[in-house]
């Protein structure tokens, strides 16, 4: 009789699966906040890559709508990204020396639910990158003139 009670008393048959059930959306939530970061970061290195390689175009003399063109065609392969917005400082004329400034700035979707809430479903993520004008395109007239 004792062991008949012993062996009903400590039935651990279902255990595992109720402790399986306790842990499961914590192990889930954890594994989805590590993707998040994923896309987040991927969007970010995607961001301040091309803020810099516009501003090394516009460096270079290249005009403005080139420059707007090439960025946003570089993150036209990030998928992750959207809502992509180009602004370049100064909007007109470069001046021989001066600084010009590309600031990059879109969305990245958000997949975990809590932060859903918190965000309006997209982190914003920006960029900027400044360069000192090394050319400037169409003519001397802003140029340095060495003598």
């Amino acid at each position: 009789m004792g062991y008949f009670l012993y062996r009903h008393c400590n039935n651990e048959e279902g255990q595992s699966l109720v402790e399986m059930a306790l842990v499961l959306p914590f192990l889930l939530l954890i594994l989805l906040g590590i993707v998040q970061f994923g896309f987040v970061f991927s969007g970010q290195i995607a961001l301040s890559s091309a803020a810099r390689e516009g501003a090394r175009l516009a460096a270079t003399g290249a005009a403005n709508l080139v420059v707007r063109e090439r960025v946003e065609d570089m993150l036209a392969a990030s998928p992750l990204l959207s809502d992509v917005q180009v602004v370049i400082v100064p909007e007109g004329a470069k001046v021989f020396g001066g600084q010009v400034r590309i600031q990059v700035s879109a969305g990245c979707p958000v997949i975990m639910p809590l932060p859903v809430v918190l965000t309006d479903g997209v982190f914003s993520l920006s960029a900027e990158a400044v360069m000192r004008v090394e050319n400037v395109a169409g003519g001397s007239e802003n140029a340095l003139q060495i003598v």
